[in-house]
């Protein structure tokens, strides 16, 4: 018999550090604080390449033969280190390139109150199966359990303190070709845990077992449109929702490949979009950071195979933005043959999909003066998926796909739901809350341990829920302060041999407060 457990870590644990991880990605005071740099180098890149493709129309007219021209270095800089009178770029000796620096601090204190978690156990079950030597027992029939496990008072849920700090460092070069950008984003995030001793650490992120890749998110060069090295998946909307603590969606930066082509100006109803314009994106993308497996019901081989197939579309004006995007994942699975040895590998595709939307306004606008100057933005999201769960970005709480004894794969699927509101009273006071749900369904056929037997079989329901309110002070000189709290649900419910297993359920609330300095 080989079994595995695997006991999920604290769903205010790791909501904690997933919202810490996530932070740079969340706005403050509309488009002010941890994440504007971000911005600003992607609106930067966006203006520098339009300035690019104009100049190379007013210099090459379409009767002027290009092999005509005065011979001229293959990258020439056309211009100063200021964009649109922006001069936080400076020039940087011998190489020609404008560069700016930005970052930010982040500190943060919270509080969750779990008393207990939902923890999970995996096996094969012995049964008779043929083998390389014959007819022989073997770990083969996958199966899957789960229970509410208490958690240890005052040691592993409780208090936590933590930072995240960034700096992110933006150059570009204006060439009569195109634009070559550079962007890297790199940050400490540590926060305090307790183990079940007792005993406070302080952990640092890390990515695949590495500190260095949990310290970069994004680090990539880009001509035109094409972007290479560590960057946003295409997949991701820019956003988990405007609180601090993030809802079910994926944002992920991972290598990559990418191509975007940016259609402008379209003459789509002028009056009703102005400036109205368009992006087709496609990438190949690490898919390693995308497995959701647990080792006996369903292990990836080591290596990369082949990458994450992923396209995006998206149409926006300065109001309002609709992103749809798609991916394919490979699956290939070796844990029935690492039991069973006569059973080949067996491979298929996952994928998902997501639509998402954003819209600002201001309240005047809609109800006149009683608006005053006050501004409001939402959000919503809605991402479906059959064997790439990391899609839905929720907790590691359910696996890709699980492998019969035969090597056959069903694949696992999920369906999240997250929708944010956020309001601006003031230009220095600003609320958000952040609603989010998901759920997911993970099983076997059912199969025969042996001969005469009752076929066994599992099949398990995820589900999730998750309530975020934010408040957030922009004091002045790059600081604000911000307070928040929430409630997580989650709930794990099977059935076996046809017969349906007893719900678990676990829920907590939990509180946080922040700061932050942006310079």
């Amino acid at each position: 018999m080989k079994t595995r457990i695997k006991i999920v870590a604290s769903f205010a644990c790791a909501a904690g550090m997933a919202g810490a991880s996530a932070a740079h990605a969340q706005p403050a005071s509309f488009d002010k604080g941890v994440d504007a740099s971000i911005l600003e180098a992607t609106r930067a890149i966006e203006e520098l390449n339009a300035a690019s493709k104009t100049r190379v129309k007013e210099k090459r007219s379409a009767n002027q033969p290009a092999a005509k021209a005065a011979p001229r270095p293959v990258f020439k800089m056309t211009g100063p280190c200021n964009l649109n009178g922006n001069t936080q770029f400076f020039q940087i000796p011998y190489i020609g390139f404008c560069g700016a620096v930005h970052g930010s601090f982040t500190g943060f204190l919270g509080k969750d109150f779990a008393t207990e978690d939902i923890a999970f156990t995996t096996q094969r079950l012995p049964a008779y199966r043929y083998g390389w030597s014959g007819l022989g027992l073997s770990a083969a029939v996958p199966m899957l359990y789960y229970w509410k496990n208490p958690l240890v008072k005052e040691t592993t849920s409780g208090a936590y303190t933590g930072t995240y700090s960034m700096v992110n460092f933006l150059a570009f070069r204006n060439t009569d070709y195109g634009t070559i950008s550079v962007f890297v984003n790199a940050g400490l995030f540590a926060r305090t845990v307790k183990n079940y001793e007792g005993e406070t650490r302080i952990t640092l992120n890390q990515i695949n077992g590495h500190y260095w890749r949990g310290a970069f998110d994004q680090a990539w060069v880009q001509f035109g449109g094409l972007r290479v090295g560590l960057q946003p998946s295409l997949f991701s909307f820019s956003r988990t929702g405007y609180t601090f603590m993030p809802g079910y969606a994926s944002y992920m930066t991972t290598p990559a490949v990418s191509y975007t082509h940016r259609i402008e100006n379209i003459n789509v109803l002028p009056d009703l979009l102005p400036r109205l314009g368009a992006s087709i994106s496609v990438s190949a993308e690490d898919p390693t950071l995308r497995r959701y497996p647990d080792g006996v019901l369903s292990r990836y081989p080591t290596g990369m195979g082949y990458p994450d197939f992923v396209a995006q579309l998206r149409i926006g004006a300065p109001a309002f933005v609709i992103h749809a995007s798609g991916a394919m994942h490979e699956i290939r699975d070796v844990s029935a043959n690492a039991y069973n040895s006569f059973m080949p590998k067996y491979s298929t595709w996952g994928w998902a999909a997501q639509l998402a939307g954003e819209y600002r306004w201001k309240w005047s606008g809609l109800i006149g003066p009683i608006g005053g100057e006050m501004y409001g933005k939402a959000m919503l999201s809605a991402t479906a998926t059959q064997g790439a769960l990391s899609y839905l970005g929720i907790p590691y709480m359910s696996i890709d796909y699980v492998s019969s004894s035969t090597g056959t794969i069903q694949r696992s699927s999920g369906q999240a739901l997250m929708g944010s509101y956020e309001h601006l009273w003031t230009p220095v006071f600003k609320t958000s809350i952040t609603g989010a749900a998901f759920q997911t369904f993970m099983g076997s056929a059912p199969e025969f341990l042996g001969f005469g037997n009752v076929a066994f079989g599992f099949n398990t329901q995820v589900r999730g829920q998750r309530v975020v309110g934010n408040a957030e002070y922009w004091a002045g000189e790059g600081w604000a302060f911000g307070l928040e709290g929430g409630w997580t649900w989650s709930q794990a419910n099977g059935q076996y041999l046809g017969g349906r297993g007893l719900p678990v359920a676990v829920n907590f609330p939990n509180v946080l407060t922040y700061m932050r300095k942006a310079f």
